[in-house]
């Protein structure tokens, strides 16, 4: 089942960058598939209703579930990761303040976290797959999910 609602959400992507003109050749690449499942989600052929329904609510979600919930629905991060930076322009951000430099982020399995030549904890956002772990693993709140649009579903 968490494929079929993976797919629910592709298909809802799909859409969107269409909206956005992309074209169909340019989603396949982006979403790493084939160009005959774009076609069938942008036609409405796949997935089923029920699916895009689930789908449609896990995004009506506040932004930070509805990434865990993604994020848990596949494990190629990769794909989640570019999912959600079309549904939210997602990104991690730290606040230095509130540092502590306990360390916990920089064993990021994507190595998107590192300490700077100044001592300081910084964030490559282009390496990272928006997983959450290093938020989670954060004892201070230093590190954030930063949602820099709010997918609005289309009624």
């Amino acid at each position: 089942m968490p494929e079929h609602i993976l797919s629910g959400i592709k298909a809802i992507v799909s859409m969107k960058l269409r909206r956005e003109g992309k074209l169909q050749k340019e989603i396949a690449e982006y979403l790493n598939t084939n160009r005959t499942e774009i076609s069938h989600y942008l036609q409405g052929r796949h997935p089923s209703k029920r699916v895009l329904k689930v789908s449609e609510e896990i995004l009506r979600l506040p932004p930070q579930y509805a990434v865990r919930v993604i994020n848990a629905l596949s494990e190629d991060k990769e794909i989640t990761s570019k999912i959600i930076k079309v549904l939210y322009n997602a990104k991690v951000e730290i606040e230095v303040d509130k540092c502590i430099f306990c360390g916990e982020c920089l064993e990021c399995p994507y190595k998107a976290i590192k300490m700077d030549s100044s001592d300081t904890i910084v964030v490559n956002n282009n390496r990272c797959k928006i997983c959450g772990r290093c938020v989670s693993l954060c004892p201070t709140g230093a590190l954030k999910l930063v949602f820099l649009n709010n997918n609005k579903m289309e009624e």
